[in-house]
């Protein structure tokens, strides 16, 4: 039918089968069968008062089966094709489990599987079913349940990164509880740590096959036999309680995450490095959003990230309001003129708007900024989610120094053609800067080279010295002749770039830039943020190791 979308699931063999069952017995065939059970589960799903009293079936929580892990390694589960209504499939995704930390576009072991885990739980439903892995365990959870034995997972697999957050985020939590009198440096110190704990636990755990592995080995002890089902009670309470089950395992780390299942041949402390560093960004994040939208114009105009450590600095007459349901006019007429940016604010259902002006002579209005639209029109492609990371980097001051520099050099660097086009540089400069990075380009070359010279045999030694000719291709080459990759994987090609000596896009566009340079400079501030900021993160991985990793 016209409103049919057709997609895919992967589905555990026993559930196909299962599913097979349904259809014999409806007398249907196999996509009205799914779309008929899908119908059945989502309306029994929504009608459910506590949204989390919904069910989900174990496998979600367990991610079973396994994707593999190598190439070329067999599966253990099997595809379902389903044509559906597409109204039909967004609700199904609604009413389906999340786990902290997935995302429904995302790589691997951090990629939501909603839509399986409604098709799935609905053939249970119709059909029960298992096999020799899901034998035993209780089949379906309610959403609280499955979160809370998450959260306990989560705790047994604790990195030192994550185990020294949680932990002092508790510590301040019972300090401000046992006195009367606490300075106010020290109580906003124990929100934040607050703030960014509960983040960590709801929205940025790391995933990996050892945390699905110890997932399974708390459901083989908690969640079979006699007493399963009064087990998920008590997880299904964790609620109002704090989820003391969970902060035990923190405070005591009763066992190691070996002694559940988790590789002990393997450091996690990277990945829990990384998720600590994405809550204390998202909580800077947040900051930002209530910086931007509450500021007056005889607020301070400047504020420091820490992640990545650049500093932000918006045009003092620059505001960004906040607005509750639809867009209200002007704005709406502004935003499709392409003279305003609208985020999603933090409380549901209110979004803000930016960048908006004071105009003189109209007390409380709003006006857009002049000559704005050449920087939004580099916004028409990012995701509704990223438009504040995008509103960001039109405010950080690329050249910015202080006392204490960041770990990472803050700059946006334009190509040496683009800088030349726009003028920036003269034709010898471009020529000048193309030169020396073709030089350091070629001494890196020359260092992979001299550093395998007496290891190569003379034919294949010539084809190395010959691919220096074209850079590009001297990575491929190099792994032809039978160079390693984590040697060949140094070797970067240098680019020919400038160094922009501006501060802000805003700034650039108070100062009178033109509306291309604006464009092109609005796109580049925001690709070389996302960059920045993938570099903060790694850099978070090597401190977590060197803090916090096993010593041999």
């Amino acid at each position: 039918m016209p409103d049919h979308v057709e997609t895919n699931v992967r589905l555990p063999i026993c559930a196909l089968a299962a599913l097979a069952a349904v259809r014999e017995r409806w007398g249907t065939s196999r996509d009205e069968t799914v779309r008929q059970l899908l119908a059945e589960h989502v309306g029994a799903q929504e009608a459910k008062p506590d949204p989390e009293a919904r069910l989900t079936h174990i496998s979600t929580v367990l991610c079973y089966p396994a994707p593999p892990r190598r190439y070329g390694e067999q599966r253990q589960d099997t595809p379902l094709r389903i044509r559906a209504p597409a109204e039909l499939l967004r609700r199904a995704r609604a009413v389906s489990l999340t786990l902290p930390g997935q995302y429904p576009r995302a790589r691997r072991d951090y990629q939501a599987r909603t839509l399986t885990d409604a098709v799935v739980t609905a053939i249970w439903r119709a059909e029960h079913f298992t096999d020799d892995f899901l034998d035993g365990l209780l089949p379906v959870l309610r959403h609280q349940s499955a979160l809370a034995l998450w959260q306990l997972t989560t705790a047994v697999t604790s990195t030192g990164p994550e185990k020294s957050l949680l932990l002092a985020a508790e510590t301040a939590k019972a300090r401000m509880r046992n006195r009367t009198v606490v300075p106010a440096d020290e109580a906003a110190e124990a929100r934040q740590l607050g703030r960014t704990a509960d983040i960590l636990r709801e929205e940025t755990a790391w995933h990996a096959p050892a945390r699905f592995q110890a997932a399974a080995n708390l459901a083989r002890h908690w969640l079979t036999g006699p007493g399963a089902e009064a087990f998920e009670q008590q997880l299904y309470d964790q609620r109002d309680l704090g989820n003391p089950l969970y902060l035990a395992q923190i405070r005591t780390a009763v066992r190691p995450p070996h002694a559940w299942g988790a590789s002990s041949s393997y450091d996690w402390t990277g990945r829990g490095g990384t998720a600590v560093w994405r809550a204390h960004r998202r909580v800077e994040v947040q900051d930002f959003e209530d910086w931007l939208t509450r500021r007056s114009e005889r607020d301070d105009a400047d504020r420091v990230t820490a992640r990545p450590g650049w500093l932000i600095r918006t045009p003092a007459a620059w505001h960004a309001r906040t607005v509750r349901g639809p867009l209200p006019e002007p704005f709406a007429d502004w935003a499709a003129a392409g003279q305003l940016l609208t985020f999603p604010y933090q409380e549901e259902g209110r979004q803000g708007v930016w960048p908006l002006l004071r105009p003189p002579g109209r007390p409380g209005g709003w006006a857009p900024v002049p000559g704005i639209e050449p920087v939004l029109a580099a916004a028409a492609t990012v995701p509704p989610e990223r438009i504040t990371g995008f509103i960001e980097a039109q405010l950080v001051e690329w050249n910015h120094t202080s006392e204490k520099e960041p770990a990472l050099h803050i700059a946006l660097d334009l190509p040496a053609a683009q800088a030349r086009a726009f003028g920036y540089i003269t034709a010898d400069e471009q020529h000048r800067i193309s030169a020396a990075a073709d030089a350091a380009t070629w001494r890196e070359m020359d260092a992979l080279i001299d550093d395998h010279r007496d290891k190569l045999e003379e034919p294949k030694l010539q084809q190395l010295l010959k691919a220096r000719d074209k850079p590009h291709r001297f990575r491929r080459r190099a792994l032809e002749v039978g160079l390693k990759g984590k040697d060949v994987s140094r070797f970067t090609v240098t680019p020919a770039t400038w160094r922009w000596p501006g501060g802000s896009v805003a700034a650039a566009l108070l100062a009178g830039a033109p509306a291309d340079r604006l464009l092109w400079l609005a796109a580049a501030a925001h690709r070389s943020s996302g960059l920045l900021l993938e570099q903060s993160m790694q850099e978070a991985w090597h401190q977590a190791f060197d803090r916090y990793g096993r010593r041999m």
